[in-house]
C-alpha cells in the first residue's frame, strides 16, 4: 500500500518525463545526469552518479527538452546541453542493441543465419525476427512468411 493509502499495483518504478509530465515505468524513459561540469550526460545503464532527469524515449520530446530549458528547470542550476544530443542518443542506444544481441548470441539465445533462424521459426522457438535491410528480398520474404500467418 502506497502513503496515500491506494493500493500498489506496479512492481517496477516509475519515473515521469520532465516535458510531457507521464508518469511511467522507466523503460519507457531515458535516464540523463548533469555531470560536475554542467554538462547533460545520457545514462543509459543508470550507474552514473547524480539525480537522474527522465525524458521520454521519442526525438521530438527531447529536442524540446534541449530547447526549452527543460535540463536546466530539473536539474535546479545552469547546464549546458549539446545541440546534437538527439543524435547522441540515438548513436548510444543502436549500439547498446548491437551489443545486447552480440551478448544474446553468444549465450546460445540468439541464432543467425538462413538455415538456423529457419529452424527457430518452423519449431515456434523464435520471439523476434530482425532483418537487415541490404539482404535479399527473396529470401527475406521466405523467412517472413514463416512468421506471418496470413502470408501462407
Amino acid at each position: 500500500m502506497t502513503r496515500g493509502g491506494r493500493v500498489k499495483d506496479r512492481d517496477e518504478p516509475e519515473r515521469r518525463c520532465i516535458v510531457t509530465r507521464d508518469t511511467g515505468p522507466k523503460a519507457g524513459l531515458i535516464r540523463f545526469v548533469a555531470a560536475p561540469d554542467g554538462e547533460i550526460v545520457p545514462d543509459l545503464a543508470g550507474r552514473l552518479p547524480g539525480r537522474g532527469i527522465w525524458v521520454s524515449a521519442d526525438r521530438e520530446v527531447l529536442a524540446q527538452a534541449a530547447a526549452k530549458g527543460h535540463f536546466a528547470r530539473a536539474a535546479r542550476r545552469q547546464v549546458r546541453v549539446a545541440p546534437d544530443l538527439a543524435d547522441r542518443v540515438e548513436a548510444l542506444l543502436v549500439a547498446r542493441v548491437v551489443d545486447l544481441l552480440s551478448l544474446a548470441r553468444k549465450a546460445g539465445q540468439a541464432v543467425a543465419g538462413l538455415e538456423k533462424t529457419r529452424d527457430a521459426l518452423v519449431s515456434g522457438g523464435a520471439v523476434l525476427l530482425l532483418q537487415a535491410v541490404d539482404g535479399s528480398a527473396r529470401e527475406r520474404g521466405r523467412l517472413r512468411s514463416r512468421t506471418d500467418p496470413s502470408a501462407a
